[in-house]
Formats: C-alpha cells, sequence, structure tokens
C-alpha cells in the first residue's frame, strides 16, 4: 500500500470512531438543525425542489442522511427517499424524525458507506449529500460512488462549504494574525479540493474541509455531469461561535437575507450545486 493510501485509511477510521460518538451528533443538531432554521432551510429545500422538479414517485438518495430532517424535506415533495449513513448513533434517531413526520412510506434508511454504496449502476433519479463530502478524506472515491448510482439524466445535489467565501477568507486572515503573534493554529493542508482542517473533537478529529468549487465543478464535468445550479446557501456560520440566542438569531436572519436575496455565491460560505449526469462513463 502506498504511504498516501495508508494516510487515507487512517483518516476514514479516525473519521468512523468520531461519527460514532453521539456528543458530536447531538452539538450538530444544536448548532445546524435547531427550530430557529427551519425557515431559512424550508426555503432552501423549494429551491432545490424547483429545480429538479421531481414528479411523484421518483427515487432519491439521501447519502450522509444523519437525523433525516432534510429527507423528510425531500419526502414531502412525492420522491421515495433511500437514507444512507454509517454512523449508528445518526440511524437510530432518523428513526424517529421519520415517524414525527409520517413518512415512514417515503422513506427508508439503512446503514451504508459513501465509499462502497450496496446499490447498482444507475439506481436512483436524484442523489442529495449535503455537508457531508467536506468530512471525506477519500473524496473522490465517495464523489465517484454518488455519481455511479445516479441514473443518466439524473441529478446530483450537493451542499459544501465555499473556499473563496469571506468566512474562510477571514477565518485565513486569523490564521495569519495567529501565526505573527507565534500563536497556535489548527491543522491546515491545501489540496486541489480546497482547504482541510482537522479539529479536535472529544476524543478524535474531524476533517472539515472548505471546497475549491472550481475544481470540483472540473470534477464532475470530467465524470459527465453538467452543473445546472449553484446558489448561495448560508452566507456565515458565525452563529456556531456566539452566545445568546439574541446573536444568534441576528445571524440567521443575514443568511436568510443572502438567500433571499439572490446574492451571488461566491461569497457566501455555503454553496448548493446541481448536476446533470448527460454521460454514463466515469474517467
Amino acid at each position: 500500500m502506498r504511504p498516501e493510501s495508508r494516510i487515507e485509511d487512517l483518516r476514514t477510521r479516525e473519521l468512523r470512531a468520531c461519527l460514532s460518538e453521539r456528543e458530536l451528533h447531538e452539538q450538530w443538531e444544536a448548532d445546524y438543525l435547531n427550530a430557529d432554521l427551519n425557515r431559512f432551510y424550508d426555503r432552501v429545500f423549494d429551491r432545490i425542489i424547483q429545480t429538479l422538479a421531481p414528479t411523484p414517485g421518483q427515487t432519491l438518495l439521501d447519502a450522509g442522511c444523519g437525523y433525516c430532517f432534510h429527507a423528510v424535506r425531500l419526502a414531502r415533495s412525492g420522491l421515495q427517499v433511500t437514507g444512507v449513513d454509517f454512523s449508528e448513533v445518526a440511524l437510530r434517531q432518523s428513526a424517529a424524525t421519520i415517524e414525527r413526520a409520517g413518512l415512514s412510506e417515503r422513506i427508508r434508511v439503512q446503514a451504508a458507506d459513501l465509499l462502497n454504496l450496496p446499490f447498482s449502476n444507475e439506481t436512483f433519479d436524484y442523489v442529495h449529500c449535503w455537508g457531508v463530502l467536506m468530512h471525506v478524506p477519500q473524496i473522490e472515491v465517495a464523489l465517484n460512488e454518488l455519481i455511479r448510482v445516479l441514473k443518466p439524466g439524473g441529478m446530483l445535489v450537493l451542499m459544501e462549504n465555499n473556499a473563496s467565501s469571506l468566512h474562510i477568507q477571514t477565518k485565513s486572515l486569523a490564521r495569519l494574525v495567529n501565526r505573527l503573534f507565534g500563536r497556535p493554529n489548527k491543522e491546515r493542508t491545501v489540496t486541489p479540493w480546497g482547504l482541510e482542517e482537522w479539529e479536535p473533537r472529544g476524543t478524535h478529529r474531524l476533517l472539515i474541509r472548505a471546497s475549491n468549487v472550481d475544481f470540483l465543478v472540473r470534477f464532475c464535468a470530467d465524470r459527465g455531469l453538467q452543473l445546472v445550479d449553484r446558489f448561495a446557501g448560508q452566507f456565515t456560520e458565525l452563529y456556531t461561535r456566539l452566545r445568546g440566542r439574541f446573536l444568534k438569531r441576528a445571524t440567521y436572519k443575514l443568511n436568510e437575507l443572502w438567500f433571499e436575496s439572490l446574492r451571488p455565491p461566491g461569497m457566501a460560505m455555503g454553496n448548493i450545486l446541481v448536476f446533470q449526469k448527460t454521460a454514463v462513463t466515469l474517467s
């Protein structure tokens, strides 16, 4: 095995260990899935569904479905959703989410690994992957799997952090200041895929990647996917570091304003990309 492959394998095992911890999922729920964010997500997913224009009964893979909050939004459009995640913690909670929504007939979940999906080629009409690839060390393998199980003519929806965003550029400036004053910075690696940082989470570390969106688009184009829509998600995730509900809500309103005003995605931290599969051959 090449040294690079051994490193990727070790990092993948570290990611699995990190995602097996309940505390991480509870923190994500508090930060990203609380009730104050429902209005924003509802509007974003209205835009996604408008772009997809699904017909009732078409199939969608929600890759890295987590607690299935977004799977519920997608299923309400009439889609038959298959959610996959390798975290048993997330899958146990997803069952409760689906039951509360009354969508057990439209959503099924199962344990699966994005690096080796248990589905035949060209199974799904749509594939959705929200904020998951940014944590995957072997992103090329995962993306190739998502493309493999997508039908020709089908659409792939990705939400990834944008390395060119004002939020990320401000963090880069803060790193420079820390370096000038001899303060420690988190481990960061610059790759063609973007900026990769490993953040301590409990006894493990979590990879967080801010994507080079242009590189991501080229990678998908080389595999027969055409970009058909790109729009801004959240302008910033500053609310995760703020204390007090008033300040958090003010940041949520900023994000809603940026999204609703159709501001350019290039400055926004969250970018939603919609691709259509026009070819069946992977390079």
